[in-house]
């Protein structure tokens, strides 16, 4: 019998160098469908696009669709901008995990803008880099805006995310719109992050923050023990509708100068706001 646990991990494709262009139309079709109907969490299965050292290179004007995995994993590149591409995996509806659209680390001056991302995961998640842009995205059915899950055994470049702007996007039918996710008992940092002009269409949480993220276990656990520290974040300019305005489990001993205004959700719910900085109201 063929052992689905350990299958190729992957990149289906590969991108590394320098002053590349890669730009459509056409479509890359990952042909995930055969894992519909299965239990897939403990099965491997391939990236689709990686970029690994790659710099001042452009990405734009195609389709990819039925990831099988995450969508785009982007390590260690600078000056790189992806733009009005279409990745699709409406088709996993229901059965389809971990189809994240961008997954970056490690990277400097990264320009995502303009695309749309139908997936069940996370449109953009950052597990560290600096200096990044993502705008004018579509997100839709997706876990939101993402800072994490985010930590490891000390603080250093594989645990940091600062200077991310988030800006102008628009996040639909999503569990959650904008979230920092943080790893219990593990350090690094999440700094001079700013959300200016985002929407919101029908998200169960608006406003994520959470330390206490079991990674072993794969959810919260409601104890708020991580050490990353997140400092400077600026929500400027949130609106839309929400079941829960705030979905708050930070550690204050580790969180400053935060600063929520012109937020405008009609939600349902205010939620939890537990361990903020001070000056921060729910």
């Amino acid at each position: 019998m063929l052992d689905l646990t350990n299958l190729w991990a992957g990149p289906l494709i590969k991108l590394t160098g320098n002053d590349l262009t890669v730009t459509g139309p056409g479509t890359l079709d990952g042909q995930g469908s055969w894992l519909t109907g299965r239990r897939v969490r403990n099965i491997t299965r391939p990236v689709f696009f990686r970029l690994s050292r790659v710099a001042n290179s452009k990405l734009s004007g195609f389709t990819i669709q039925n990831m099988p995995f995450r969508t785009f994993s982007i390590l260690s590149s600078n000056y790189t901008t992806i733009s009005e591409l279409t990745i699709d995996s409406r088709a996993g509806n229901g059965s389809a995990k971990n189809t994240d659209g961008f997954d970056l680390s490690r990277n400097n001056h990264v320009t995502i803008s303009n695309n749309r991302v139908y997936n069940q995961d996370d449109c953009l998640a950052m597990q560290s880099s600096s200096n990044t842009i993502f705008s004018n995205n579509y997100c839709s059915g997706s876990h939101g805006i993402s800072i994490g899950s985010l930590g490891g055994p000390e603080q250093n470049v594989n645990t940091t995310v600062s200077g991310l702007l988030v800006k102008d996007n628009t996040i639909v039918n999503s569990t959650n719109g904008i979230r920092i996710k943080t790893i219990i008992g593990l350090k690094g940092l999440v700094t001079n992050v700013t959300y200016t002009n985002n929407r919101l269409v029908n998200v169960k949480n608006a406003i994520v923050m959470h330390s206490d993220y079991n990674k072993t276990k794969g959810g919260y656990s409601g104890i708020p023990s991580s050490l990353v520290n997140i400092t400077n974040i600026k929500i400027d300019g949130l609106f839309g509708t929400a079941t829960n305005l705030y979905d708050i489990v930070a550690n204050p001993a580790v969180v400053s100068n935060w600063e929520f205004k012109n937020v405008a959700v009609n939600a349902t719910n205010v939620g939890k706001c537990n361990g903020g900085p001070s000056n921060v109201q729910c």
